[in-house]
């Protein structure tokens, strides 16, 4: 009996009128301006875009890795075969590198400057002190490396 029941009452879809009227263009230009809107509010809410910490890291730590970039670039084939980056080693054979691996310095800088801005993004709300720490950590990083390479340039 239910599946008699089933059966015998097919759904109908609704259609709609096709009159032949076209969205007019301010429609369009209102949606258009409706979804910048909301990114622009999405963008407005987030405080840590707010804070000139953040700023100055990032555009710290950007201008730092070119500069690291370029110095490399500039001064490579004056590079010997093999540079002490790996100072830390005692032995004089193990800090002596291929002059290739001079490319991780930008690297790491990137990569410090990335992974802050994530994480200050994601608990900026939550922690503030810890996320300043964070920035202030990354830009000390990103000078750090900076000053590293500049070091073992002028050592050549």
């Amino acid at each position: 009996m239910k599946r008699e029941k089933s059966k015998k009452e097919p759904q109908e879809e609704s259609k709609q009128l096709n009159l032949g009227i076209k969205e007019p263009f301010k429609n369009r230009f209102f949606k258009i301006k409706r979804s910048v809107d909301f990114a622009v509010l999405r963008f407005e809410v987030r405080k840590f875009l707010k804070d000139p910490l953040v700023w100055a890291t990032l555009t710290i730590g950007l201008v730092l890795i070119a500069q690291q970039i370029y110095l490399i670039f500039v001064n490579l084939s004056n590079l010997p075969r093999y540079v002490p980056i790996f100072r830390y080693l005692l032995s004089a054979e193990a800090k002596l590198t291929q002059k290739d691996y001079i490319f991780i310095f930008p690297l790491i800088s990137l990569i410090a400057l990335l992974l802050s801005l994530f994480f200050t993004s994601r608990y900026y709300n939550n922690e503030k002190k810890l996320t300043r720490l964070l920035l202030f950590s990354s830009l000390l990083s990103s000078i750090s490396q900076s000053l590293i390479l500049i070091d073992i340039v002028n050592l050549f």
